[in-house]
């Protein structure tokens, strides 16, 4: 189990009894829901995975309605983002709280090296933290 500081900053200084609850909690909730349980509908009735992804156009509603296009998984990216574990290279793939966060925002990603499913650029936390140290 990751410690407390990296699980929690905010909880564990005055609550460390509420760590394996809070964990637990973020686990089941799963991190980045991305072409899940978030979506955008741009002003022209294009569908996005979620609202930074107006690059990437997965339907429209004026063509076919928003369920049909949301739960259509033949979309190489809603495959992937819809995949529970995503599979996600790099330190993201071998990270210890890769169950809290789920590899983030995969737009960040697919900006920076063109790879969806890259490691996540923007992490913050060390190799150590994340357990490949």
């Amino acid at each position: 189990m990751p410690t407390a500081s990296i699980c929690c900053t905010g909880c564990s200084g005055n609550f460390p009894d509420k760590v394996a609850h809070i964990r637990q909690k973020l686990a089941q909730w799963g991190g980045n829901s991305s072409g899940v349980n978030v979506a955008n509908i741009d002003n022209l009735g294009n569908v996005h995975p979620d609202t930074m992804w107006w690059h990437y156009t997965i339907g429209n509603v004026r063509e076919r309605s928003f369920g049909e296009i949301w739960m259509d998984t033949s979309d190489p990216l809603m495959a992937g983002l819809k995949a529970h574990p995503r599979t996600v290279g790099g330190r993201c793939g071998a990270c210890i709280h890769f169950d809290i966060c789920g590899g983030n925002t995969r737009v960040r990603a697919q900006q920076m090296t063109g790879d969806p499913w890259a490691e996540d650029p923007g992490c913050y936390l060390s190799d150590e933290e994340i357990g490949i140290a």
